[in-house]
């Protein structure tokens, strides 16, 4: 039995579909419940069901490939486009779970410390101790023009100014002491005047003054996550970093990301042991083989290639569609500072098929179906054999779970996989601590 555990994280999108771009259409799918908030608390329950660490609910702040001229894709096909608010949809989903962090994306590019501070301190005590931040500096032009912005700063740039966000926010969540509250009727004594503190920041590019108007919130900080691959992503997330979601295809890009990321962690004086690398996976299982290859068909069946590509190019920040598709991805020229999602087109680049590059209609396929996340189709042994070999060669320490068709494709997870690596003594088989960071160092 192993004294090591995984965790998991469920990936979720406010809005027709999580990745698959066809998901919203299985008949048995709750895509059609887009803007019901009982369909993210379902979601919520079956992870924490599943015994999952949080919940990530993914955010962007535009619609992809809207313009003036074209008809909109996102919009015709309903692709990943995120239709509410997510830390609504958190607060939510708090009331009808004890346990499960949850998660949401705020752009320290287009957001305040102190409304983000305020925000999440709110969320931390709703909650119980079970908020998360998933901190993105933002580099599409698109969401940036939703903002009034008619550029943004360069990607280096925009990690200066994370980091000073990140200071202003640790100031502001101070502001308060953990015992300031007194709450005594007798003595009208409401909070101890001297345990509520004024406090200020200033940085290059931040500034604050005053004082965070919400006491300290039950874990001190929010569970802070990160997706950065570029260098200065990687130093960022080494600094404050709790969980770091990651997209490789392969074992050794795993191993590699794994490694580099520990020992940047280690370098800042942490410990690298409170830093959860857990790389994204998309899980289709079934009883039986036949089954499970039955299900991934059917569902692929229902996704647009078109949309995909569009989808692509307003990720990596390439108008990829004026190259003939059969180019070879990787040989096409491209402006690298204009690349979105550094970590997103060198994932692309990469993989291989049939030991040569992708098409770029293949990557188009690929990304309408999968989120260039590596995909597991099969029995809930075989499903578990592969997340124990990259778990057991040091290449993660858990996983974003991702599922092509809501809400079976994660019930199924749950129910089929989850007491597999249970046996295996791979995983919980009960919550140690309350706060989400507790479950996340257990």
């Amino acid at each position: 039995m192993s004294s090591r555990k995984m965790h998991f994280v469920t990936l979720m999108c406010a809005g027709p579909t999580n990745h698959h771009n066809g998901g919203w259409r299985h008949p048995d799918g709750d895509g059609h419940l887009v803007l019901d908030a009982g369909r993210y608390e379902e979601i919520a329950r079956i992870s924490e069901q599943g015994l999952f660490d949080g919940l990530f609910l993914v955010d962007y702040q535009f619609i992809q490939g809207q313009s003036e001229d074209k008809p909109n894709l996102v919009a015709k096909y309903g692709g990943q486009m995120v239709m509410l608010d997510p830390m609504q949809l958190l607060a939510a989903m708090a009331r009808v779970t004890k346990h499960l962090g949850l998660t949401a994306t705020m752009s320290t590019s287009f957001y305040h410390a102190y409304h983000i501070a305020r925000t999440f301190a709110s969320l931390d005590h709703i909650s119980g101790g079970r908020a998360g931040w998933n901190i993105v500096t933002s580099g599409n032009p698109a969401e940036a023009a939703n903002f009034g912005l008619d550029t943004l700063e360069e990607r280096v740039s925009r990690y200066d100014h994370a980091d000073e966000v990140l200071e202003a926010c640790m100031t502001l969540w101070n502001t308060w002491e953990p015992d300031a509250l007194r709450l005594d009727k007798e003595r009208g004594l409401f909070a101890d005047p001297e345990k509520v503190h004024f406090v200020q920041y200033e940085g290059k590019s931040v500034r604050t003054r005053g004082g965070l108007t919400t006491p300290h919130p039950p874990q001190g900080h929010p569970v802070l996550m990160q997706a950065g691959s570029s260098p200065r992503g990687r130093d960022f997330a080494a600094r404050w970093a709790e969980v770091v979601f990651t997209v490789q295809q392969e074992l050794p890009l795993m191993q590699e990301f794994y490694a580099d990321m520990k020992q940047r962690v280690a370098a800042q004086g942490r410990d690298p042991a409170h830093c959860a690398i857990l790389p994204a996976l998309d899980v289709i299982t079934a009883a039986t083989e036949e089954q499970a290859r039955e299900q991934a068909d059917h569902v692929d069946s229902l996704a647009s290639v078109e949309l995909g590509l569009q989808t692509l190019c307003d990720l990596t920040g390439v108008d990829l569609r004026s190259f003939p598709l059969d180019a070879v991805f990787a040989d096409i020229p491209v402006e690298h500072e204009r690349i979105v999602s550094v970590g997103l087109y060198q994932n692309v680049c990469e993989i291989r098929k049939d030991g040569r590059p992708l098409t770029l209609r293949e990557a188009a396929l690929l990304y309408a179906t999968t989120w260039m996340a590596p995909r597991i189709v099969g029995t809930p042994e075989a499903i578990a054999d592969h997340m124990q070999e990259i778990f057991e060669a040091d290449a993660c320490d858990g996983f974003v779970i991702g599922t092509s068709s809501s809400p079976m494709g994660l019930r199924n997870f749950v129910d089929l996989v989850v007491p597999e690596l249970q046996r295996r003594g791979l995983y919980r088989t009960e919550y140690e601590g309350r706060s989400f960071r507790e479950n996340l160092r257990s």
